[in-house]
């Protein structure tokens, strides 16, 4: 009997140890779990980091869908192309002594025709995009038409952030909002453009930025948006109202001019005065002023025959000395618009440089400083009291238009070309945390070549040079 108990009583001991060794097990089990869940948390952040520092590090050959080429080489090229100022040709060279040094890490290399095509699909990308930037911010705009091209002039519209920033505007600055073509341009097509340019936008500006030429003024006219005239166009407008049909400098600059010819080839040619611009040349005075000031001061130490050749100078001492005097206070009203904007501070500024050069001076001195006061008055006027500071300098727009110029090819009869979409994607990528946001990857597999081909025929003139080749070949 003692020994059937005996049994019982271990069976039932042996099943508590087995419950008991379950639920341990169990326990084990579950903590086992956790820390495994650990444990793969951890390798996962530690492999994540080892990516970052991969990607850091190394160059990821990401390839681009319908292209034979890494995203690599396309940004590579395509910065290059926007920031170095160098050909497209020279940068198939660079890329070439890449992948020499390099051991040809960057595989194939593309031709300059690869380089203007990515070029211009990163362009219409940035240009179909280009207002969501200004969408939540207060901005202007900055309107300018070209001289002619071929048989059009270009219109160009740009998008900038209202406040002024501290200093002049930059190519980063500014975002090129409307691009526009026409063999002339009036007061009600540049209103549409500029409508155009703030529909893109989604609200309108707080002002647009042109010269005082006036089509412009009634194209923002047309607008009813308020005008704020470029402080470098308006500056030299008043110079020239100021001087241009007064005698004494009407027959210096013939004195100067005819000198130029006449010695030009001769042994006192290095003496000779530098080249006046035919086109604004009153926005572009200092330097022969200060080559007249600089003659002026040196004239006692010339042979005889180089004064004799520069007899003009001294015979109109009174004049340089009074024009230097006025070309100082223009550059230094020039220079804090430029510099710190337009407000009420800056006028008052402005005002106190004239009083130093012009207001104690001649008639003329004065008629010159009283015009630049009124003009900088009323362009104050147009703000709202504690406004911050405005832009009032299109001198950015100058600059587009000259780097268009210097790169688009030299044949007149192309006109304006695709090309144009350089300049969407150039002022982008100048600014390098914009550039290194750009995905060059997404533009090149949204844009085609065909839908900037479309793109062209809907704004573009038709290309002169095309239309002259395809006559001629009916010829051969």
């Amino acid at each position: 009997m003692n020994f059937l108990k005996q049994i019982k009583n271990l069976s039932k001991n042996l099943e508590k140890t087995k419950e008991n060794s379950a639920k341990e097990l169990l326990k084990n089990k579950e903590k086992s779990k956790e820390k495994i869940a650990k444990l793969q948390k951890e390798l996962k952040k530690r492999r994540a980091e080892s990516n970052i520092k991969k990607r850091t590090n190394t160059l990821i050959f990401e390839p681009v869908e319908r292209h034979h080429y890494s995203e690599v080489v396309v940004r590579l090229s395509t910065l290059l192309y926007t920031r170095a100022n160098t050909g497209s040709r020279s940068i198939v060279k660079i890329l070439e002594v890449f992948n020499e040094v390099l051991d040809g890490i960057l595989g194939k290399i593309p031709s300059y025709s690869n380089i203007i095509n990515w070029t211009k699909k990163c362009g219409l990308k940035t240009y179909k995009t280009a207002g969501e930037s200004l969408q939540d911010t207060p901005y202007g705009l900055i309107v300018d038409e070209s001289m002619m091209i071929g048989r059009v002039k270009l219109l160009i519209t740009l998008g900038v952030l209202a406040k002024h920033q501290g200093r002049p505007l930059e190519f980063a600055d500014v975002t090129v909002l409307d691009i526009a073509v026409a063999e002339s341009w009036n007061g009600v097509n540049i209103g549409a453009q500029l409508q155009k340019a703030s529909e893109k936008v989604g609200h309108d500006p707080l002002y647009v930025i042109s010269d005082g030429a006036s089509v412009m003024n009634k194209g923002v006219q047309c607008t009813g948006l308020t005008h704020h005239h470029d402080i470098s166009h308006s500056l030299g407008m008043y110079l020239e109202r100021a001087y241009k049909k007064q005698p004494d400098f009407k027959e210096f600059v013939k004195s100067m001019t005819e000198s130029k010819f006449k010695y030009n080839m001769t042994k006192i040619a290095y003496l000779l005065p530098p080249n006046q611009r035919t086109i604004a040349r009153f926005m572009n005075l200092s330097a022969w002023v200060r080559w007249s000031s600089k003659m002026l001061g040196v004239y006692h130490t010339l042979s005889a025959d180089e004064q004799k050749a520069f007899s003009f100078i001294p015979a109109n001492a009174s004049l340089i000395d009074e024009f230097l005097e006025a070309i100082k206070c223009v550059e230094s009203v020039g220079h804090t618009c430029k510099h710190e904007g337009l407000s009420e501070e800056t006028v008052l500024k402005c005002k106190k440089e004239i009083q130093k050069y012009l207001l104690s001076g001649n008639l003329r001195m004065r008629t010159l400083g009283e015009s630049i006061i009124e003009f900088l008055s009323k362009e104050v006027e147009l703000m709202k009291k504690d406004e911050p500071i405005r832009n009032n300098s299109s001198d950015i727009i100058e600059s587009i238009f000259g780097k268009y110029k210097a790169s688009k090819s030299s044949n007149k009869l192309n006109g304006v070309t695709p090309f144009i979409l350089f300049l969407p994607i150039y002022a982008k990528l100048k600014n390098k945390k914009q550039a290194k946001a750009f995905d060059f990857k997404v533009a090149l597999e949204e844009i085609r070549i065909g839908e900037i081909d479309a793109w062209a025929n809907e704004n573009l003139k038709q290309n002169m040079a095309q239309v002259r080749n395809e006559c001629l070949k009916k010829g051969g």
